[in-house]
């Protein structure tokens, strides 16, 4: 994660670390987005391994659990939506809007930070492992259809996502779930 600027009276940059470092990890995490970043520099004492100018440098912060390190990041690449929905709510947004607008995503970050739904359909073990690890509830999912071939034709996908798999082991694991319904007349209302 490449810092991008500080905040007035950053920790961070008390401590030496500065604009354009890449923070690898803390505490021995990998720090791969802000996610990552938040939970795990939530702790009293931190090792923080930062990327400067290709060479790795390690900084000490000692802090209250709540002070924040004053470090604003880059922007981040966020995962887009590979389905091909024959209802796209996207493809049918009317054209001259902000460009946001017309952004396909399907990331579970989004979903965590500002409640944008999705399908679940590109989410990997390793990911459902980490929404679980780092407690990242709620979650908002879109559910098209739980039978599987009104499901493929919906998003239009080839295999079996698994959907009631991912949403049992995240209910299981104390993950709460805010699903909505879509309903396409004709194809999953009946």
């Amino acid at each position: 994660m490449k810092i991008k600027e500080f905040e007035t009276d950053s920790l961070a940059q008390e401590a030496g670390i500065r604009i354009g470092d890449d923070i690898l990890n803390i505490n021995g995490h990998s720090i791969r987005d802000i996610i990552d970043y938040r939970f795990y520099s939530s702790d009293e004492e931190l090792e923080i391994e930062i990327n400067r100018d290709d060479e790795i440098q390690i900084f000490e912060i000692e802090k209250d659990f709540d002070d924040n390190l004053g470090i604003i990041f880059q922007d981040i690449k966020y995962r887009l939506c590979g389905n091909k929905c024959i209802f796209c709510f996207i493809d049918q947004n009317p054209d001259g809007m902000r460009e946001s607008i017309y952004v396909k995503d399907e990331d579970f970050r989004l979903s965590f930070i500002y409640g944008n739904y999705v399908t679940l359909t590109n989410i990997s073990r390793k990911n459902l492992d980490r929404i679980v690890e780092q407690k990242l509830s709620p979650l908002y999912i879109s559910v098209h259809s739980t039978d599987l071939a009104i499901r493929k034709h919906l998003l239009g996908i080839k295999n079996d996502d698994r959907l009631m798999d991912k949403i049992k082991f995240l209910i299981e694991n104390h993950i709460e779930i805010h699903a909505q319904i879509v309903l396409c007349p004709g194809i999953n209302d009946g």
